[in-house]
């Protein structure tokens, strides 16, 4: 097995310093990826955020114009039993 390593690492790279460039590329590019995920998490993480708020904002409203309507409705029928008991 360490012989089919060392024949594919022997294939890939003709000096050590190759492949030491390439594992410190790779590893750059790997943060660099790493670096965009985490953005992009935070990006969808406020955007997430900015809608629930919004949607805490409007079931705010209509809850109380809901509770502003039933005040109503209960006005309206004590006027209404009021002027039927006369």
């Amino acid at each position: 097995m360490n012989e089919d390593i060392i024949e594919e690492f022997n294939e890939k790279f003709a000096t050590v310093e190759e492949a030491l460039k390439y594992i410190a590329d790779s590893q750059a590019k790997s943060e660099f990826i790493h670096k965009r995920d985490i953005a992009e998490i935070r990006a969808s993480q406020d955007r997430t955020q900015k809608h629930l708020e919004h949607i805490t904002k409007v079931l705010r409203f209509n809850i109380e114009e809901y509770e502003f309507q039933e005040d109503k409705i209960t006005e309206a029928g004590n006027v209404l039993s009021r002027k039927r008991k006369k």
